[in-house]
């Protein structure tokens, strides 16, 4: 169990399942992700797997939670994408902690929001449904 930014205990499998991102940290204030991207994370017990944008990645997760290492396929694509993508996944590597409410989460580096995220589905055996 970990406990989120509210002082709420938050069990880690509440993660489990599909999410999109709807907002991104950029320049200090959440942003959408670029029109034709789809950016997601998809949790199943203690891994991650997710869409960055042009390129898929897969690591493990802990409660926190805490990601990484993570993998990433090694496509390129258009500038604003390929920069999109990095800012993710930097956020990714430092998020300490989160908040859930329902069918939202929020990342949170540092006290600040970097990431906020829709559940979209639920998932089994790393497959999204």
């Amino acid at each position: 169990m970990s406990r989120g930014v509210g002082g709420t205990v938050i069990s880690p499998l509440s993660l489990e399942g599909a999410w999109d991102v709807e907002g991104l940290a950029v320049g200090g204030e959440l942003v959408p992700p670029l029109e034709g991207t789809r950016l997601g994370l998809e949790f199943f017990e203690d891994r991650v797997a997710g869409s960055a944008g042009v390129n898929r990645f897969m690591g493990s997760v802990t409660s926190g939670p805490r990601f990484g290492p993570l993998v990433t396929t090694m496509m390129a694509g258009p500038e604003d994408q390929m920069s999109q993508e990095r800012i993710y996944l930097e956020h990714l590597a430092a998020v300490d902690s989160h908040e859930v409410d329902a069918d939202e989460l929020l990342l949170i580096a540092d006290g600040l929001v970097v990431v906020a995220l829709e559940r979209t589905g639920t998932v089994t055996s790393g497959e999204t449904s």
